[in-house]
């Protein structure tokens, strides 16, 4: 076999003819890498389906129980959202909403929903009237406005075993025909209390 002189140019040494050449080593990282990519995914999924699973009110496998179902009355019987029992004792309307110290004119007509609520809980909570929207015949959601007029419900903070008797107007088109009060309890996964219209 020749040998290069010393202080010649250095070629890589070729394999003898007829022999296949070395198989050339693979590079670990990529592998490690992508080892690493994986287990992050991987714990990304199971955190999203723990989550998932618990906003739902599943656990441990078990189906999610009817909490999130609204419970619906009809006027002037009480229904419960939350910690709240409320009886909607009716609905009236007008132009004009408050006393003679805060009074506000509406950009249609005010539907005026009076209405008791009564603090089943063990402890003070503000009941909003924020919380009651009302559902016209043609399936439209209107929210209440917040009103710091005298017999306003909004922000009533209530005591454990307490009721209290007030309004929250919605401003709605002049004519809007009323089906549905919807009360929820924005502390509660429970769907909203429905109260039938007459």
């Amino acid at each position: 076999m020749y040998e290069q002189p010393p202080g010649g140019p250095q070629y890589p040494q070729q394999p003898p003819p007829g022999q296949p050449p070395p198989p050339q080593k693979r590079k670990a990282w990529p592998w490690v890498l992508l080892g690493c990519g994986g287990a992050a995914l991987l714990v990304i999924i199971l955190g999203v389906a723990c989550t998932v699973s618990l906003f739902a009110g599943g656990s441990g496998g078990e189906p999610a129980d009817d909490a999130g179902e609204a419970e619906s009355v009809g006027m002037g019987e009480p229904g419960t959202v939350g910690q709240w029992e409320v009886t909607v004792n009716g609905i009236e309307t007008a132009a004009t909403y408050g006393d003679e110290f805060s009074q506000e004119t509406a950009q249609g007509e005010y539907a005026i929903v009076d209405l008791t609520v009564e603090n089943t809980g063990t402890e003070a909570t503000t009941f909003d009237s924020s919380a009651i929207s009302l559902v016209d015949s043609e399936g439209n959601t209107h929210s209440s406005s917040g009103s710091l007029t005298a017999d306003s419900l909004f922000l009533e903070q209530i005591n454990p075993g307490n009721e209290v008797s007030g309004t929250a107007a919605v401003d709605v088109p002049e004519g809007t025909e009323i089906t549905e009060v919807e009360v929820t309890d924005t502390l509660s996964t429970e769907g909203p209390l429905v109260v039938e219209v007459d």
